[in-house]
């Protein structure tokens, strides 16, 4: 008689520690707080509405300062995140990355529609 064979399955689902789904206007930029924990990995996702959308994810960090953020223009704001990046996701479309956390405190996830087409999105951080 042969052996039978058990598989169990199991599926973890955690869930996420930050979801935002919203819209954007084109070329416009959205900002995040996020609370991080040294030395812990996040996995950050960013699903878009539709496939000709190209939005890009900064995560930013505390040095970069809030006020000065809010004051610039669109793009330059953008741009300013970059500055103070710890991880970014800026390949055309979806973005999907890894980040070990760099120290305990507030980070910033910044998502700039570098497409210009506007749209919705949905943000995960895990």
């Amino acid at each position: 008689m042969a052996p039978i064979l058990t598989t169990i399955c199991i599926v973890a689902s955690a869930s996420p520690l930050l979801s935002a789904e919203d819209t954007i206007q084109p070329g416009a930029t959205c900002i995040y707080a996020v609370s991080m924990v040294e030395g812990i990995d996040y996995w950050v996702i960013l699903h878009l509405d539709r496939t000709e959308q190209d939005f890009d994810l900064v995560v930013a960090s505390r040095e970069m300062d809030l006020d000065r953020f809010m004051s610039l223009p669109y793009r330059e704001d953008y741009h300013y995140a970059r500055e103070h990046a710890i991880a970014e996701g800026i390949r055309e479309g979806p973005e999907d990355f890894t980040l070990t956390a760099p120290y305990t405190g507030t980070a910033y996830l910044v998502i700039h529609d570098v497409g210009e087409t506007g749209g919705g999105y949905l943000l995960e951080l895990y």
